[in-house]
């Protein structure tokens, strides 16, 4: 049960932002190119100051080989950020609808009631309780046996 709530957690805030390792990895590579695009520039224009040559523009081609790099990084990390959020909103509206709303279905309160009143309320809390724990660990066992499956 905590693990779906965990799973449902991480899913709400990858549906919000979008945000994942690969996203953080891609932004890291593009803020690292556009240093190194940064510093190109600044030794190209110290080689032309000093030397007035051919230095320059081998410094200037680097640069905008980094420049290159960090506009795919960031374009990378952005159509990542974008499936990551489409993936996570889709996985959980499938989560959603998998979830039974049994419990708010008139004809079952309408059961809980009647059985309340005939064996008391205490009772019949701790069997619903017994059921629920049973009914969350049954749907544990299935998962576990659907990875098993699926490795």
């Amino acid at each position: 049960m905590l693990k779906n709530l965990q799973q449902n957690i991480i899913l709400w805030i990858q549906a919000k932002t979008g945000l994942t390792a690969g996203f953080f990895v891609w932004s890291a590579v593009a803020g690292g190119a556009a240093a190194m695009a940064f510093v190109f520039p600044c030794v190209a224009g110290y080689a032309w100051l000093s030397a007035e040559l051919g230095a320059v523009f081998g410094g200037l081609a680097m640069a905008g080989v980094f420049l290159f790099i960090a506009i795919v990084a960031a374009a990378a990390s952005a159509i990542m950020r974008r499936r990551t959020k489409r993936r996570a909103i889709l996985e959980r509206a499938a989560t959603r609808a998998a979830t039974t709303t049994a419990l708010i279905d008139p004809k079952v309160l309408k059961v809980a009631l009647q059985t309340g009143r005939t064996f008391g309320w205490q009772r019949v809390a701790a069997l619903a309780l017994l059921g629920f724990l049973a009914a969350q660990w049954a749907r544990e066992a299935r998962g576990r046996q659907g990875r098993d499956l699926a490795l």
